[in-house]
């Protein structure tokens, strides 16, 4: 089990050097580093939901310590849209998310993982049903990266359709759960 929580601790070193490697190499950090932190947090979400439907024995760690990750990347990409594109300023923040699909999607998202990060912890339990929405939040984060570019090309399509196919799933299961 522990041999298995390490291979995951160096894919998240790798992501991180592999990340600042390219971002600090750049020409243009901002859009750099808007493409790594979001990427980074999208495969780290989707790992999590992956092993979140999957469940085996000796991987039941998995889906926390990438949601850790996919967190910890999020929160970097809101960072750099909110000093270097907004000035922290929230006026300009909140005017973008009322107006923009791309900026409203991306911070729903965001807010959810944040709510399912203090889900997480022992103090926030009673929020722990958000963590179903999951999903939706991983649909409505590759929904931003689709967004992202002007033409969607062949990744953002891909990001999309595996969102739709967990969402459809994880949904059938839990109302096949409930009936």
């Amino acid at each position: 089990m522990l041999v298995y929580n390490f291979v995951v601790y160096i894919l998240f070193s790798i992501s991180i050097i592999y990340g600042f490697y390219n971002i600090l190499n750049s020409f243009d950090f901002v859009k750099e580093a808007y493409f790594y932190t979001g990427i980074f947090s999208l495969i780290f979400l989707n790992l999590s939901l992956l092993f979140s439907l999957v469940k085996l024995k000796n991987t039941k760690d998995y889906p926390k310590l990438f949601g850790f990750f996919s967190v910890f990347w999020a929160i970097l990409h809101f960072l750099n849209y909110f000093i270097f594109d907004r000035n922290m300023q929230i006026s300009r923040l909140f005017g973008d998310i009322s107006k923009r699909l791309l900026e409203s999607s991306g911070f729903i998202a965001f807010i959810l993982l944040i709510l399912m990060l203090l889900s997480s912890f022992r103090f926030f339990k009673k929020i722990e049903k958000i963590r179903k929405l999951s999903y939706l939040c991983f649909l409505l984060a590759s929904y931003h990266y689709f967004l992202s570019p002007k033409v969607p090309m062949f990744w953002e399509w891909s990001a999309l359709i595996v969102a739709l196919i967990y969402f459809i799933l994880a949904y059938k299961r839990l109302i096949i759960k409930n009936k």
